[in-house]
């Protein structure tokens, strides 16, 4: 940060898109009373009263994520000792060194008392004509149902931006961090119960070949349609995921070693009947079903150790981790 900037006459702080403070500069560090050690890498909560917290999460941060902006912004920060100041936020979302920045600008609204004495006088003097009264009540209740409104549109935006992170963009399948969230859950559901719970690691042989021979597009096509037919084949409970290039993977709750391996061998044959519009495709697939103790990653580990064997078996074949043992 340059000295200009560092003692400019309005606080500068700039944070990642997890709300971890990157850069602030000495106006708001004297302003809030902190030294620099104590708040550098730390998270924007710590001067931020409970009300202001939510106000960032609800608000601030998914307009700067959809405009890229936010202007004359009404916030409350906190001082270390616990007094609340007033401030006006600007903020512009940069790339720096191909890492997101939001930069903020902050000015302390000091006649802000002034400013509530006023209103309080409009109000009451507005109180006292009761030819405004019906008025008031109208506008009150417009803004009401604006306000249910704008949060209505924020709770659908976090949950678009939910899916989003949790599905990969060329399949349209759940990701490999998703899948590893919910092996984990259910992991951790069936814990001292007698339910059984199998995991498919399926990779679609020499897919290089695909790419090398036909290009990148077409590549980009057959993990397309085979996205859609492992989607054909999951039942109710079921969970797919593309598992990382052209690998993916499936959750089989409630099912055990042999309605696994059936599950597997059937989609290894429809995939190698399938017509793909290129030389014929074929798939080797992993199962694992748990065991007592089990984690989720341990049962990655047993997937993938069965699916390695199935490649060096001549690939194109199912091979259930059991088999190793």
């Amino acid at each position: 940060m340059d000295e200009q900037l560092n003692v400019a006459p309005c606080g500068y702080i700039s944070l990642d898109d997890e709300g971890i403070i990157q850069e602030i500069n000495e106006t708001l560090l004297r302003l809030l009373g902190y030294h620099h050690q104590e708040i550098q890498g730390q998270h924007i909560n710590l001067i931020l009263p409970t009300a202001s917290r939510s106000f960032y999460q609800l608000y601030f941060f998914p307009m700067i994520r959809m405009q890229n902006k936010v202007e004359e912004m009404y916030m409350v920060l906190k001082e270390k000792s616990g007094q609340e100041i007033p401030v006006l936020l600007n903020a512009l979302r940069n790339e720096r060194d191909g890492k997101v920045f939001n930069d903020c600008v902050c000015v302390p609204m000091k006649r802000r008392h002034e400013y509530e004495q006023a209103l309080l006088a409009i109000k009451k003097e507005t109180d006292a004509r009761n030819r405004m009264k019906k008025k008031q009540i109208v506008e009150l209740d417009l803004l009401r149902h604006e306000l249910e409104s704008k949060q209505k549109e924020l709770l659908d935006l976090n949950e678009k931006l939910q899916q989003l992170a949790d599905t990969d963009g060329l399949t349209g399948l759940k990701n490999r961090r998703y899948l590893h969230e919910q092996l984990t859950s259910y992991i951790a559901l069936y814990a001292g119960r007698s339910q059984p719970l199998s995991l498919l690691l399926i990779d679609i042989d020499y897919f290089k070949n695909i790419n090398d021979t036909f290009g990148h597009m077409m590549g980009d096509r057959v993990l397309q349609e085979f996205g859609r037919l492992l989607k054909e084949e999951t039942r109710n409970n079921d969970i797919v995921a593309r598992y990382g290039g052209e690998e993916f993977a499936m959750i089989l709750p409630n099912t055990d070693r042999s309605e696994a391996m059936k599950i597997a061998e059937r989609i290894r044959s429809h995939v190698e009947k399938a017509n793909w519009g290129t030389p014929p495709i074929t798939i080797s697939i992993g199962v694992a079903t748990n065991m007592s103790g089990d984690s989720g990653t341990v049962l990655q580990s047993k997937a993938d150790r069965a699916l390695y064997a199935s490649k060096d078996r001549g690939r194109n074949r199912v091979t259930h981790a059991g088999e190793l043992l």
